[in-house]
């Protein structure tokens, strides 16, 4: 019952359960190759980054030219070298040429504070960093890049300075060609938050600076990136400290952002005198990742929704969809209409009971349940219910003595029997009746002897004084023209009385002879040379039942009939009574009530032993 759907239905479980294995597994490798692609990222990163601050500081010292080449430096540094106080004259000069170089900068490129540093590295001028005014000791040459300056060479260094951190330039001011410099000019930078701005847009990267284990500056510029976790990053420098990494070779492996693994981030060192006071950036990008299989959909924009072929994912529902009606009206709305039918018919009392053909599968399993019900409620109820097909269903009961009828075994006279006078024909014979064989009738034919036989009536019946039964008449059954018609069969001499007399088969309608050979010493000589005659193959038999049953429904009955009372004979029952006409009155009742019921054209009958008594069984043929 309902095997299609099921199947179905395991079929599209079976497909959701694959789906969701194949989008767990993309949902795996995607994430998997989202983190290895984040890892080498940041990577590029922090090379990047690094690259964009020494562009940023060629750009600087390029620039700075102007500033070395000034007039006004230029004389500022020749009336402070060799002085052991610097004249006021002289700062105030410095300053004005430093101010006024400064002031013709692009806003790119203008310094936080510019330095003039004399031959030995004594602070000659300045603009910005007021504070150092309250220090008049402070001087510059202790910083190797103003060292490496006064010494002709041009350098980019990172200083910390209270706690901030400076992006460094210095150029040496030159008086005479070969001749050793006069000074040198110092530039910084600030990194503050419009730096660290300023290199991420061009790197296009989340950067965050730190020294002295706190964060100093910090910028997000990648969308979808919260400033707010560079900032978080503070937390973090104290075991970036301790990296062996980062101690040794400046840099870490790519770290988790935060908690949550909302992303990653790498610390790298800066050079020059930060690097002691562990000054240093970070850059950081947030991880790509879905967090389950509904995450495609979330994580979908507009032009992921487009790209999707509606039209399939469509057809794919309407398909799947019709499938399981159709299955289900094949194997739950049909029967079930059929069911209804005829419990509508068996309401009206069109039917007796449910036609269980009509129904398939467990439908037919309930249907049958539902006869049976019925059927116990009538015999509960005291009615008659439905037995099985055997000899008292289709006959009625069978006397346990033969009766005075037409259709008893004849009992010898000293039994006190008689016999009717009725000439016997088999059904289908169409040569004359069989005349009586007991005293009272026909006279024997002239010049027969006392006792003999008369034509076709076995030579062993007539001495016997026992007549045939009317089935077992064999030279009347046969039709005309058939091959054996005509040939009598041996009836074995009976020995026993009348009631009970021995079984021969005898010859259907048809021509279909079942020869049987009395038991040795059952007959004399010459009665045996008489009866003997042979059997036909089986291929005749089966042919000829073949053809006569496809053109007259009832041709094998006269067979059943034999087999019935051969049955009967082998379980040891009584047999007298039994004849043809009463039983194919009964079988063409059975037969029209079975091709009513179920819509047949025909029904086959066949014997069979049910609790050691021959029984009956009808079954439908459609074809």
């Amino acid at each position: 019952m309902m095997i299609l759907s099921r199947i179905w239905y395991v079929i599209l479980a079976l497909f959701l359960a694959a789906a969701y294995y194949v989008v767990s597994l993309a949902v795996g490798q995607y994430n998997r190759r989202n983190h290895a692609a984040m890892d080498e990222t940041l990577k590029a990163d922090s090379q990047v980054v690094s690259w964009a601050m020494q562009v940023d500081a060629r750009r600087r010292l390029d620039v700075l030219l102007l500033a070395a080449a000034d007039p006004a430096v230029g004389k500022a540094l020749k009336g402070a070298n060799g002085k052991e106080q610097i004249p006021p004259a002289s700062k105030e000069e410095g300053a004005k040429g430093l101010r006024a170089f400064n002031d013709k900068l692009h806003a790119e490129y203008k310094n936080d504070v510019v330095f003039l540093a004399d031959r030995e590295g004594r602070l000659v001028s300045q603009v910005g960093y007021d504070q150092l005014a309250a220090y008049p000791e402070f001087e510059l040459g202790g910083y190797a890049a103003v060292f490496d300056a006064l010494h002709g060479f041009l350098r980019d260094d990172t200083w910390v300075l209270g706690g901030r951190i400076a992006r460094v330039v210095t150029r040496p001011v030159e008086d005479e060609v070969g001749q050793a410099p006069i000074g040198a000019v110092v530039a910084l930078r600030w990194v503050d938050k419009g730096f660290a701005k300023d290199i991420g847009k061009r790197t296009r990267t989340n950067i965050a600076f730190f020294a002295l284990g706190q964060g100093v500056a910090s910028a997000a510029t990648t969308e979808g990136f919260e400033e707010q976790s560079l900032e978080a990053l503070g937390g973090d420098l104290a075991a970036v400290a301790q990296d062996k990494g980062f101690k040794e070779l400046g840099r870490t492996e790519v770290r988790d952002l935060g908690a949550g693994d909302r992303g990653g981030v790498i610390f790298v060192r800066l050079p020059g005198d930060g690097w002691e006071l562990g000054a240093g950036f970070a850059v950081a990008r947030p991880k790509v990742s879905i967090a389950g299989p509904l995450g495609f959909v979330s994580g979908a924009d507009d032009q992921d929704k487009r790209n999707v072929k509606l039209w399939a994912v469509l057809a794919i529902v309407v398909g799947a969809s019709l499938f399981g009606i159709l299955f289900s009206f094949l194997e739950h709305s049909l029967p079930m209409s059929e069911l209804k039918r005829q419990a509508e018919k068996l309401k009206k009392g069109e039917l007796d009971v449910l036609q269980l053909p009509r129904f398939r599968a467990g439908y037919r399993l309930i249907a049958g349940d539902l006869n049976q019900g019925m059927q116990r409620v009538i015999e509960k109820g005291g009615g008659a219910g439905r037995k099985p097909a055997d000899l008292e269903s289709i006959l009625g009961p069978v006397p346990a003595q033969p009766s005075m009828s037409a259709f008893a075994f004849p009992l010898s006279p000293a039994a006190g029997g008689e016999s009717p006078q009725t000439p016997h024909r088999f059904p289908g014979a169409t040569g004359p009746a069989l005349p009586p064989s007991r005293p009272g009738g026909p006279p024997p034919p002239p010049n027969a002897r006392p006792g003999t036989p008369g034509p076709g009536v076995p030579a062993a019946a007539s001495q016997s004084g026992v007549r045939l039964p009317p089935a077992l008449d064999r030279t009347m059954a046969m039709p005309s023209g058939s091959p054996n018609h005509g040939v009598p069969f041996a009836v074995p001499t009976s020995t026993q009385p009348a009631t009970t007399p021995a079984f021969v088969p005898v010859v259907p309608a048809g021509g279909a002879a079942l020869a049987q050979v009395a038991p040795q010493g059952s007959f004399g000589k010459d009665e045996e040379e008489q009866t003997m005659v042979h059997q036909p193959s089986a291929d005749l038999i089966a042919a000829t039942s073949s053809v006569l049953a496809a053109e007259d429904p009832t041709a094998d009955w006269p067979q059943v009939y034999q087999e019935f009372l051969k049955t009967k004979h082998d379980c040891k029952e009584p047999i007298e009574g039994l004849t043809f006409e009463k039983f194919q009155q009964t079988l063409k009742k059975n037969r029209d009530a079975l091709m009513q019921r179920h819509g047949c054209k025909r029904v086959k009958f066949a014997v069979y032993v049910k609790e050691g008594r021959a029984s009956l069984k009808a079954t439908p043929v459609r074809d």
